[in-house]
């Protein structure tokens, strides 16, 4: 049978844009890779991974890594282990980070935590060298005005027993990468992931409630909500 080759080509072409599609229907649009801004220097991040399954581990390090190293002057990531909690490798960096930056995000990716209180070991004048926290411990969003109260710029936490993951899957990159001022990362991100649980939802035949799940994980921000990844709007 002959090959009619301008439906090959059709097909060739449109194979591209079918695949694009299905990436922004099942997860999130493509972001190409910005170039870095020119304030790099004054930025650090420091991470850091509670005690979970090593796939758990695995997966928040490979998403999260590529973007910190990327995108920061300097990047710490620390992982809890049973037997290490990490108190003063995490410390260590994170005093480091500070005293040499003036804009210093945390992204706190754990279950219900108390990191917060680990940060008085630290010199006042540097905390205020703190920018964003972003914890996705669930419970957490109560601990928003004492970060801010220890010198912290701005705080994102969930009030729930959420599903913080999808949330910070979306606002991570937007925060970084898209530049996003900040409460407008926080709600893009609170509305993506809602799209992705009514899926859930779907997929599951009612087994999961959207709307429940919502209230739980619906992320909020004090403090500084027009920050932006390259400083204030």
């Amino acid at each position: 049978m002959p090959t009619n080759k301008p439906t090959a080509v059709v097909i060739a072409l449109l194979l591209p844009c079918l695949a694009y599609a299905a990436v922004v229907a099942l997860t999130d649009r493509v972001f190409w890779r910005t170039a870095i801004p020119d304030r790099k220097e004054r930025r650090a991040a420091v991470a850091i991974r509670d005690n979970v399954t090593p796939f758990q581990k695995w997966g928040s390090k490979h998403f999260t890594w590529p973007y910190l190293d990327g995108y920061y002057d300097t990047a710490c990531y620390c992982t809890q282990s049973r037997s290490n909690d990490c108190k003063q490798a995490f410390l260590a960096c994170l005093d480091a980070a500070l005293e040499r930056h003036t804009e210093v995000d945390l992204f706190l990716l754990a279950h219900t935590n108390s990191f917060v209180r680990w940060m008085t070991a630290l010199p006042q004048e540097r905390r205020s060298h703190i920018r964003l926290v972003y914890n996705t411990g669930c419970c957490n969003l109560q601990q928003g005005p004492m970060w801010l109260r220890l010198g912290a710029k701005a705080y994102v936490g969930h009030p729930g027993i959420s599903e913080s993951p999808i949330f910070y899957f979306y606002f991570l990159r937007r925060w970084i990468q898209d530049g996003a001022v900040l409460e407008n990362a926080v709600d893009e991100s609170n509305g993506l992931m809602q799209t992705a649980l009514a899926r859930m939802e779907f997929v599951s035949l009612g087994e999961t409630n959207t709307a429940k799940t919502t209230r739980a994980t619906r992320a909020f921000c004090y403090g500084e909500k027009r920050l932006r990844f390259t400083g204030q709007e």
